[in-house]
């Protein structure tokens, strides 16, 4: 072989090695065309995803706003709840202490009444004992004195309690001083 064969021998064996190295690229390009369109279709779904989640955090946010616009009404409503019950406890207080004022006042009436009652039933006993002894006795200074001391009982008696004044529970029936607000005995709130 001479050197021009030798000289072409080399020269077709670079030739088909370049040629294998450019299917070997065209393969490799060919593999990177089908890689470069599968990545720009998942870009293009990742897209889309990420302006699903854009859209998906933006209605996120506005429903945080509505939900913090709703606490805040809430709490407001709240508070405005909490001050009533507050107002309204005070006022109990009030009433509460102002009842048991008037409770004791009454009672304190009552136990004058009764003592006052206690000092008549005395004297109508003594006077009684009296009236007695001035029918046994026959003594008219003793009638006298009875008269004077029925009248002052009379016009003490209809002072305290004047005639039809009686008033009754409606529920239980038992007596009710004028005055009163609830009954003695049952504790039943009156007119």
């Amino acid at each position: 072989m001479t050197d021009q064969e030798e000289y072409v021998n080399r020269l077709e064996k670079i030739i088909d090695k370049q040629d294998n190295l450019l299917s070997q690229f065209d393969a490799k390009f060919n593999q990177q065309d089908t890689l470069n369109e599968y990545l720009s279709k998942h870009n293009d779904l990742l897209k889309e995803d990420v302006q699903k989640h854009k859209n998906l955090l933006r209605d996120m946010n506005k429903t945080v706003t509505q939900h913090k616009n709703v606490v805040a009404k809430l709490k407001g409503e709240l508070e405005e709840q909490l001050k009533i019950q507050q107002d309204l406890h005070k006022d109990y207080g009030e009433i509460i202490k102002q009842l048991t004022d008037d409770l004791e006042a009454e009672q304190e009436k009552t136990e004058k009444l009764q003592d006052e009652n206690d000092k008549l039933k005395k004297e109508n006993d003594k006077l009684s004992q009296e009236l007695k002894d001035v029918k046994t006795n026959q003594i008219p200074t003793y009638v006298d004195t009875f008269k004077k001391h029925s009248s002052e009982d009379i016009k003490t008696k209809a002072t305290i309690a004047p005639a039809g004044s009686v008033k009754r529970c409606p529920k239980c029936g038992a007596k009710i001083e004028d005055g009163y607000a609830f009954c003695e005995s049952c504790g039943t709130k009156l007119k």
